[in-house]
C-alpha cells in the first residue's frame, strides 16, 4: 500500500499518477478544502505526527510515502524522513519546479532574516505574499510597520489572521489588484515554485518597480528520493514498489542519449535530463570512458526494438566563433527537419538534448571553448 501525503497541485499530479495502476492507496491532507477525484484511493483528512505516522504505516502495511506537500511544510518533512529511516518504508519527495534565483530579488534564508533585510533596506510599506501561517512570524515586523497580507479567501486563514492579532482592515484576498492598488514599497514572497504563482508574482511587482524579497525554500532532511513531475514520480515508485503498476513506463532514446552526453561531461554514474514538459528525469549511467559515456535503453513494457541496447555520446571541444557563440559545425546532409551549416548547433538550442547539458556546471572548459554533445 501506498501513502500520499498532499493537499497542494503536486499532490492531485500524485493522485492522477497513482490511479493508473488501478491499485487502491491511501490520500491524506491536513484538511477537507482540496477538492480531488478518487477512484481508488481513500481520503483522509487530519494531520499526523511522526508517531501517528509511524503507527498508521504499520497498520495499514505502508510500503512507500510520497510527500508532495507544500515545500515549507518542514514539520511534514521532518516526519516523513523519520518514521522511513526508523522503520524502513522508502520515500519519495514530489518537488516542484523552480525558476533559478534572479539577483534583482533579496533572497532570505528565513522570515528573521526576511524581517532584518526589510528593515536594513528601509521598507515602511510591505505587502506580504507568504500567506496566513507566516503572520505569526512576521509579527515583529507588521507591528512596526504598515503591512497587507494576501490570503485566501477562508473562514479559516481569517480566523487565523485574528488570532494573531492582525488588523483586519490590512487583508486583502485573492485574486486581487493590490500591487498596482497599494503601492507597496516591496513584497515579501516565498519560494514556492512554478505551481505556487512565484514567476508571477515577481514579474507582475518587476512590472511596478517593486522591490522584491523571498524566503528560500528549506532543504529536505536526508533520505528522500526526489522527483518534480508525473513522469519521474512513476519511474520512482514502479522502481521502489516494483508490483504497483502491472505494465512499466520507460525512457526515450533521446533521454539516453542525452543522458549519456552530460554524463561524458560530467563524470557522474547518474545524471538529471530535463524533459519537455520541465521535469527533470534521474538516468543511470551504464560505462564511462574518457569523454564518452554510455546508458542502456529501458523501454519498460514497451515492445521497443531498441531496448536493452548500449546508447553512446561523445563529447569533444570546439573554439567558439568570432562572435562569441560556439562553433560546431554538422554535416550538410542532416535529415530533414535539422538545421546545417556552420552555425547549426546555434539554431538548434531548442533540443532538449542540448538544452539539458548547457545547463550543467563545466568550471573546467578553458576559455574560448563550449561542450557540443555528439552521439
Amino acid at each position: 500500500m501506498v501513502l500520499v501525503l498532499g493537499g497542494t497541485t503536486e499532490g492531485r499530479k500524485a493522485v492522477q499518477v497513482l490511479e493508473e495502476a488501478g491499485k487502491p492507496f491511501y490520500y491524506s491532507t491536513r484538511g477537507g478544502e482540496q477538492d480531488v477525484s478518487l477512484v481508488h484511493a481513500t481520503r483522509l483528512v487530519g494531520g499526523m505526527d511522526a508517531v501517528q505516522m509511524a503507527e498508521f504505516c504499520r497498520a495499514n502495511e505502508i510500503k512507500l510515502i510520497i510527500d508532495a506537500t507544500h515545500p515549507f511544510a518542514e514539520g511534514v518533512h521532518r516526519n516523513v524522513a523519520e518514521v522511513s529511516e526508523k522503520w524502513s518504508i522508502p520515500c519519495i519527495r514530489y518537488e516542484r519546479q523552480y525558476p533559478r534565483r534572479a539577483s534583482d530579488i533579496v533572497w532570505c534564508k528565513d522570515y528573521e532574516d526576511a524581517i532584518s533585510k526589510l528593515c536594513d533596506a528601509g521598507i515602511q510599506r510591505l505587502l506580504a505574499l507568504t500567506g496566513v501561517q507566516t503572520i505569526g512570524k512576521l509579527k515583529l515586523f507588521w507591528m512596526q510597520h504598515e503591512c497587507w497580507f494576501r490570503i485566501l479567501q477562508r473562514e479559516s486563514s481569517q480566523e487565523m489572521a485574528q488570532r494573531e492579532g492582525f488588523p483586519t482592515d490590512h487583508l486583502v484576498f485573492y485574486p486581487d489588484d493590490s500591487m498596482n492598488t497599494l503601492h507597496p514599497d516591496a513584497i515579501l514572497t516565498k519560494e514556492s515554485g512554478e505551481s505556487g504563482g512565484f514567476i508571477e508574482k515577481v514579474e507582475e511587482a518587476r512590472k511596478l518597480g517593486i522591490r522584491i524579497f523571498a524566503v528560500e525554500r528549506p532543504l529536505l532532511p536526508k533520505g528522500f528520493a526526489v522527483c518534480n513531475g508525473p513522469h519521474g514520480l512513476r519511474l520512482l515508485v514502479q522502481q521502489l514498489v516494483p508490483d504497483f503498476f502491472e505494465l512499466h513506463t520507460g525512457i526515450t532514446t533521446g533521454t539516453c542519449a542525452t543522458a549519456a552526453a552530460i554524463a561524458a561531461l560530467t563524470h557522474q554514474s547518474t545524471v538529471l535530463v530535463c524533459i519537455p514538459d520541465g521535469e527533470d528525469i534521474p538516468v543511470r549511467v551504464h560505462k564511462i570512458e574518457g569523454h564518452s559515456a554510455c546508458v542502456i535503453k529501458d523501454a519498460g513494457d514497451d515492445p521497443d526494438l531498441t531496448n536493452g541496447l548500449e546508447v553512446w555520446a561523445e563529447v569533444q571541444l570546439y573554439p567558439a566563433s568570432p562572435g562569441g557563440r560556439p562553433y560546431a559545425p554538422l554535416p550538410h546532409d542532416q535529415p530533414e527537419g535539422l538545421p546545417s551549416g556552420p552555425h547549426a548547433a546555434d539554431r538548434a538550442e531548442h533540443l532538449p538534448e542540448r538544452a539539458s547539458v548547457r545547463n550543467e556546471d563545466h568550471s573546467d572548459l578553458r576559455p574560448g571553448e563550449e561542450e557540443i554533445p555528439g552521439v
